[in-house]
C-alpha cells in the first residue's frame, strides 16, 4: 500500500509539473479570448482588485504576502538560496513592482456599434507578458470585453520593447480561425536592471461598441514576471529551460489592472 501510494504520489507530481510548466511564460497554448482567472498562480498586485472576496483569501492573494514573504523567509522553492541572494531578489522584485505600470485610453463616448481604437501600454516583465481587455478590474470575476456586447474587429496589433511590431502571438491561432481576440501576448520583452529600466509595449485594439446604450467599464489586465531579470531570480532545469526562482506554478508574476475607463454609448 505504501509503494501504491508514493508511486500516486510521484505521478501526481508529475502531473503538476507539466501542468504548471505549460503556463510559464504565459498561456502559450491557449490562443483564445482569456481572463486574469487563467493565472491561479500569479499574486495580486494589490488588495483593491480582490474587494468583492473574503478578507482571509483576498489577504492570501496580494504580492507581500504570497511572494515577498516567501522570499524573506526562505520557504519553498526559496530555501535553497543564502540570507544574501535572497535579499537581493526581493529587492529586484520590489524595483520591477515599483516601475510596473498599465495604461488603457479609450474614447469615453461613442454611439452604439461606432468603431473606435483601445490603446494599452505597459511597462514591466522580462520574457513574454500578457495583455488582455476585460470588462472590470476584479481579479476573479473580470471578463472579455465581448461579453458587454464589444466586438473586436480583426487582430490586435503589439509593439514591443525593441519597438517592432509582434504578429507571434496571433499568428498562432489555429488555421481558419478569426483573429479578433481580447488577449496578447508580447514576446521577448527586456529590462535592464543595471539602469532600473522596465520593458515597455503598446497594443492597439480596433473595436465597435456595444450596440445596446448605455454606460460600460472596460479595463487591462497585465500579467508579467519579476524575478526573471534579477541575476539570483532564475533556474536552468536539465532539459534547458530558464525557470523563475519561485517556480513555473510559483507566485512570481502579478495581476495588475489599468485604471477602469467607463464609455457612455449613446
Amino acid at each position: 500500500m505504501k509503494r501504491l501510494l508514493s508511486a500516486l504520489s510521484g505521478l501526481l507530481t508529475m502531473l503538476m509539473i507539466i501542468d504548471a510548466s505549460a503556463y510559464s511564460g504565459g498561456p502559450l497554448r491557449n490562443v483564445t479570448d482569456l481572463s486574469p482567472t487563467c493565472a491561479g498562480c500569479h499574486s495580486s498586485f494589490n488588495k483593491d482588485q480582490l474587494r468583492v472576496e473574503p478578507e482571509a483569501f483576498a489577504a492570501g492573494q496580494v504580492k507581500e504576502t504570497k511572494h515577498y514573504k516567501a522570499i524573506d523567509e526562505g520557504s519553498g522553492p526559496y530555501q535553497q538560496m543564502s540570507p544574501a541572494d535572497r535579499q537581493k531578489l526581493l529587492a529586484d522584485v520590489k524595483l520591477m513592482d515599483e516601475l510596473a505600470a498599465v495604461t488603457l485610453n479609450v474614447p469615453a463616448t461613442l454611439k452604439p456599434g461606432q468603431e473606435a481604437q483601445v490603446t494599452v501600454n505597459v511597462k514591466g516583465g522580462h520574457g513574454p507578458v500578457g495583455v488582455f481587455l476585460v470588462d472590470n478590474d476584479l481579479r476573479f470575476q473580470a471578463r472579455p470585453v465581448q461579453g458587454d456586447g464589444w466586438l473586436i474587429v480583426g487582430a490586435p496589433k503589439a509593439w514591443g520593447s525593441d519597438g517592432k511590431e509582434q504578429t507571434k502571438w496571433v499568428d498562432s491561432r489555429g488555421q481558419g480561425l478569426h483573429k479578433n481576440l481580447n488577449s496578447m501576448i508580447i514576446f521577448d520583452q527586456k529590462s535592464d536592471l543595471a539602469a532600473k529600466k522596465a520593458a515597455e509595449g503598446k497594443i492597439v485594439w480596433t473595436v465597435k461598441a456595444p450596440q445596446e446604450p448605455g454606460t460600460y467599464t472596460m479595463t487591462a489586465a497585465f500579467h508579467f514576471g519579476t524575478e526573471k531579470w534579477s541575476s539570483v531570480g532564475t533556474v536552468t532545469t536539465p532539459t534547458g529551460q530558464v525557470m523563475p526562482r519561485g517556480g513555473p506554478g510559483g507566485p512570481s508574476s502579478r495581476v495588475m489592472f489599468a485604471k477602469p475607463v467607463t464609455v457612455t454609448v449613446k
